[in-house]
């Protein structure tokens, strides 16, 4: 395999840890550093995939993790094993987001998927429908219930509509913060102001999981879908350059935050002891995985997907997608480590962060808790958010 192919399958493996979508609603701002507002052709795809891995260092590289590999989300879940649990997903139409549905539905679970459109959400719970009924599962417990990340009044109104759904007095007994977006060529800003990979990927699941508190059971757990990409951040987090407002890099601001999500989870999770809860946070990386995730560098969903349909066009793509195939982990495999940690007992470590169903040694900069505790009080600032887990 030639350089080039190595690059851009190492780019790849930062990826994929959760469902992506577009905006409804986003501003382009003149301080980008890579990308077209019209997307971008193959070519700078593949050019934009090659900076990522340069970014990404020589620490970061496609080996699938064993266990992983041979293992897939719904291995780990038997039927009738999670009767009576709540799981809430966000980003659950696609991708490892829809995976963890299927796994944790055909448990008995009573899931929720979280989904930006009436119309995403409907093709998703059609999916599990049938996947249960291919496995002889009944379970007609799921609900769609619509979530925009990018909104933060919408986030903040989620509560209401779930217990709508679901009835007044439901308690969640898993809370999976699986949404997201990837490497976003140009820095694009929200309708609430904020730069829009910060907001998807951090601050709205921040947010919402303040507001989720007094719907979650004592033992609830919080599942932050995470990712390797968090060493881009190498110099730790930049507490001034949050919104890429000094500087913007897909991949830099990507990397940030996958650290954010994985500081907030041991910030969570260290309130939570202090305060004698007993609820279990993790954050997670599933591995290199083939999902849709990378659309953003493709210049958006329409793109991607008539890309994708139409398949290979030519020699090198053809050799990029059957390495692809050859190497990503698929999202059935990729989903599996995120299921582990909704539906087994066997992940007794609280606050750490999970790889390959094992939790991993992270290093000093991704364990700052002074850095965790400024994020968590920025957090709140930005958002308009109070997070307390008091009365929980």
């Amino acid at each position: 395999m030639n350089l080039f192919l190595k690059l851009f399958l190492v780019s790849l493996s930062l990826t994929q840890p959760c469902e992506a979508w577009a905006p409804t609603s986003v501003e382009s701002s003149s301080a980008s550093s890579a990308g077209t507002k019209d997307g971008l052709s193959r070519r700078n795809f593949m050019a934009t995939s090659v900076a990522g891995a340069v970014l990404a260092g020589t620490s970061l590289t496609v080996q699938p993790a064993p266990a992983a590999a041979a293992t897939t989300g719904l291995d780990l879940v038997q039927p009738n094993t999670l009767n009576g649990k709540v799981v809430v997903i966000t980003g659950a139409s696609t991708g490892l987001g829809l995976e963890s549905a299927k796994a944790l539905a055909k448990g008995g679970a009573t899931v929720v998927l979280t989904a930006r459109s009436e119309k995403k959400g409907a093709t998703a719970t059609d999916v599990v429908k049938q996947y249960l009924q291919a496995e002889g599962v009944q379970n007609d417990k799921l609900y769609t219930v619509l979530l925009d990340l990018d909104d933060l009044a919408n986030v903040k109104s989620f509560p209401a509509r779930f217990e709508k759904a679901l009835g007044e007095g439901t308690k969640i007994d898993v809370l999976m913060n699986n949404a997201g977006v990837m490497a976003i060529p140009d820095r694009q800003i929200t309708k609430d102001g904020y730069e829009r990979t910060f907001q998807s990927n951090h601050l709205g699941h921040f947010a919402l999981t303040a507001k989720l508190t007094p719907y979650l059971k004592s033992d609830a757990r919080i599942i932050n879908v995470s990712s390797l990409a968090y060493q881009m951040a190498g110099k730790g987090l930049d507490l001034d350059n949050l919104n890429g407002e000094k500087e913007y890099s897909q991949w830099g601001s990507y990397g940030q935050s996958k650290l954010e999500n994985i500081l907030f989870t041991q910030e969570l999770q260290r309130r939570a002891d202090a305060e004698g809860i007993s609820l279990t946070a993790t954050s997670l990386h599933p591995g290199a995985v083939n999902t849709d995730l990378a659309r953003n560098m493709m210049g958006g969903e329409k793109v991607w997907y008539e890309k994708k349909e139409r398949g290979p066009t030519n020699a090198m793509e053809n050799i990029l997608q059957a390495t692809i195939n050859k190497t990503l982990l698929t999202p059935e495999q990729g989903a599996a480590t995120q299921v582990y940690l909704a539906a087994t007992n066997d992940a007794e470590e609280k606050g750490k962060f999970y790889s390959d169903l094992k939790p991993q040694k992270l290093p000093a900069f991704a364990t700052d808790e002074q850095m965790a505790k400024a994020l968590w009080e920025q957090s709140e600032q930005l958002s308009g958010v109070k997070f307390s887990l008091k009365g929980n």
